[in-house]
């Protein structure tokens, strides 16, 4: 179970269940049971594990004071895994890189993907595809592995499950963006988060606390109900979301903002004057719609979309599989034009 503390008057050390923890036990329930099903998807495709063949031709070995990174094991000489101790974790990582970087004559945008609630990097790194469209893009795509909880789940710290609470996720990521500045020579001007379901949830969390994100994407994820957001700067967003989705609802809950109180609440950050909304052309021949909200004309030359599709639920989104829309050709296309 999920347990919360805090309760006036009692003893910190002693684990007291609230009407919002009950709320997060069912949601929690929920969220394994999609997630374990999304894991037995995953893992019938094809498994690219580690094969110790080539050298990496990443970035250089120099670390900086907050990581101290060591190399794990090299599927080829374009991906790598990599762990660093970080505030009393143990993080781990894949780095994928273009065919033929180098790091010292090209600087590259870097894109993070990050799996959804009881996930793992892998996972995502083979259902999203990025590994082909960095290899075409020419941009450095990084898999970051969330931390695993006392219950065994992997996750991140975004203010929906308490047993993440004491995780410095934020600072984690503050500190591979300086990494990988520094050992990789990445265009710091382009540096962008996106993620699946609670990986979205984090992504939302660096843009509301880091200045410098570029811009960030969510599939099925969204913001978190309980956490104020203050972004530092303006940033562009965009946003997937079945809209029969039974583990993060569309139209939000207690502990989550709906889909359209999302793109709102950027829209207005942002301080966006015009808006569009189109219906996209029915791809599997469903009779079920994707409608497109873009707000833009916005301060920065930012944009907010919005994808909301009929008949989907918590999943992400290829045509391979039958849906309307590629979810990670579309992110790139969006990112690629943020300034």
């Amino acid at each position: 179970m999920l347990w919360e503390h805090g309760v006036a008057g009692s003893n910190p050390a002693t684990p007291t269940l609230s009407m919002n923890n009950i709320f997060k036990i069912f949601f929690l329930s929920l969220f394994i049971i999609q997630c374990s099903s999304d894991v037995s998807v995953e893992d019938i495709l094809t498994n690219n594990n580690s094969n110790n063949n080539g050298e990496f031709n990443g970035g250089g070995n120099q670390t900086i004071p907050e990581l101290s990174v060591e190399l794990i094991s090299t599927y080829n000489n374009q991906t790598a895994s990599f762990a660093t101790p970080f505030g009393g974790f143990n993080r781990s990582f894949i780095v994928h890189t273009p065919p033929n970087f180098n790091y010292a004559t090209e600087s590259l945008p870097l894109l993070f993907v990050l799996h959804g609630y009881t996930g793992r990097a892998s996972l995502i790194r083979q259902y999203s595809g990025f590994d082909q469209i960095a290899d075409q893009e020419r941009f450095i795509v990084v898999y970051v592995q969330g931390t695993t909880d006392i219950f065994g789940n992997t996750g991140w710290n975004v203010d929906v499950v308490p047993s993440f609470n004491n995780v410095d996720d934020v600072g984690f990521f503050q500190a591979l963006i300086k990494y990988f500045t520094t050992t990789y020579n990445v265009d710091s001007a382009k540096i962008f988060s996106s993620g699946m379901s609670f990986g979205g949830f984090m992504s939302y969390r660096l843009a509301c606390e880091l200045n410098e994100i570029n811009s960030i994407g969510s599939v099925t994820g969204s913001m978190a109900g309980y956490y104020q957001c203050n972004p530092p700067k303006k940033t562009s967003v965009i946003h997937f979301h079945g809209m029969e989705d039974a583990i993060v609802p569309y139209n939000g809950a207690e502990w989550s903002y709906s889909a359209e109180a999302a793109h709102s609440f950027w829209k207005n950050h942002n301080q966006c004057n015009s808006q569009t909304e189109t219906t996209i052309p029915d791809f599997n021949g469903d009779g079920q719609y994707v409608r497109h909200l873009v707000s833009s004309n916005c301060e920065a030359n930012k944009n907010v979309e919005l994808y909301s599709l009929e008949g989907e639920g918590h999943t992400w989104l290829s045509k391979e599989w039958g849906h309307d829309i590629n979810a990670s050709e579309l992110l790139w296309q969006f990112f690629q034009k943020q300034e």
